[in-house]
């Protein structure tokens, strides 16, 4: 007797064809959830790290200004010869020691915020930070509104924040507090924070190298006006910017001091 072949049934062809279907369907939602979260931390990415610039609290009646920025170290300055040659300034007021932490006023801060002011100079203030902590830095803070009340400040109150350094070596108490980008970070905001409740725009002043690698712009909160010192050809920090020092060796009439500091503000997106 002769057994004949079963073919297989048309229900179990389309089972495992239906099955094939399903498993094709997982596996093209899956790819495209997984696209669609790379996009969108994309997106968060490049949203956080393109700020635009904050708004300038002076108008300078064109798109990119350009000033100076002096401490002591540059001289008597005559500001009736400096107003014909800046649209802006900013002032060192202070400097905390990179030593004792000890903060001290700057020799020629109230000389040159006086005659900025009746030359008619529109100026910002600075202190040199050497601020381990967020308490140091709203201290330091204060100390730049306690001495800028009774002058006209029009533009933002900076915490300078840089290391010391000797035959190219980073030295201090900043160097050696060895903080961690996140505590950086959060040394700027309550400086910044401290400023703006007092009314003022605050500002950061770093170089490109600390931009970049030592403190978190994305965290750094809204209304910050960046201001990066690089002496390239153009910046290379990445991140948007409102000034950039592109020289610490210019020349400006009504300076003493064998060099200036100069620096551009972009006032225009």
């Amino acid at each position: 007797m002769t057994t004949k072949k079963k073919k297989p049934t048309k229900s179990k062809t389309k089972r495992r064809n239906s099955g094939k279907k399903v498993d094709n369907k997982k596996l093209i939602a899956l790819i495209s959830l997984i696209v669609l979260l790379i996009a969108i931390t994309s997106a968060v990415i490049f949203a956080a790290s393109t700020k635009p610039r904050t708004p300038v609290p002076y108008d300078f009646h064109k798109s990119k200004a350009y000033g100076i920025d002096v401490s002591s170290h540059n001289g008597k300055i005559d500001w009736d010869a400096v107003k014909d040659e800046v649209d802006f300034a900013f002032i060192r007021v202070g400097r905390r020691g990179y030593t004792d932490g000890e903060i001290a006023l700057d020799k020629k801060a109230k000389y040159n915020m006086k005659n900025a002011e009746n030359a008619g100079v529109p100026f910002g203030v600075y202190i040199y930070s050497q601020a381990i902590n967020e308490e140091e830095a709203v201290e330091e803070a204060k100390f730049l509104i306690k001495h800028v009340k009774g002058y006209n400040v029009q533009l933002p109150l900076v915490i300078d924040f840089e290391y010391a350094t000797k035959n190219g070596k980073q030295i201090g108490r900043l160097a050696e507090a060895k903080l961690s980008r996140k505590e950086r970070t959060a040394l700027i905001n309550a400086f910044c924070k401290t400023v703006k409740e007092a009314g003022y725009t605050p500002a950061l002043y770093a170089s490109s190298s600390i931009y970049k690698s030592q403190i978190s712009t994305r965290s750094l909160e809204d209304g910050i006006v960046f201001w990066v010192a690089d002496y390239n050809k153009k910046v290379s920090y990445g991140v948007k910017y409102d000034i950039w020092q592109f020289s610490e060796k210019g020349k400006c009439n009504g300076v003493s001091s064998k060099y200036v500091d100069t620096n551009y503000w972009y006032t225009e997106e």
